[in-house]
């Protein structure tokens, strides 16, 4: 993917994190306060961060010696045909291929975003 697309769809979702953010403020409080944006963007930048963090770490292989060891053992204890073999079991990292990136850059700007407010807020 071009560095100039992945900026687009980082952008993007940067701001439609915020205008949701500004939305949801209006919605759930009846009104625009800075405390109250600064919460919901929070757990939008946060959730960005942990999706993105778990699929980084899915992807670069960490669960693959569990996940085989877990496919292992059920192929062991389920019905198995005569001489089917375990060596054909795709690791876990092999199977999830997410673009991860872009959660990862947004998730730091609506938190940088999300700390400028705050520091604005205790000034």
């Amino acid at each position: 993917m071009s560095l100039k697309k992945k900026s687009t769809r980082v952008t993007a979702i940067v701001a439609a994190t915020l205008l949701i953010s500004a939305l949801l403020s209006v919605i759930l409080y009846n009104q625009l306060a800075l405390l109250h944006f600064i919460n919901i963007s929070f757990y939008f930048s946060s959730g960005y961060l942990l999706i993105g963090l778990l699929i980084l770490v899915v992807e670069k292989g960490f669960f693959d010696g569990m996940s085989y060891s877990f496919r292992r053992l059920f192929k062991r204890n389920s019905v198995t045909e005569a001489g089917e073999d375990t060596t054909d079991i795709t690791p876990l990292s092999e199977l999830v291929s997410v673009p991860y990136s872009s959660l990862l850059y947004s998730g730091c700007i609506v938190l940088a975003v999300m700390l400028i407010s705050l520091a604005f807020f205790y000034m």
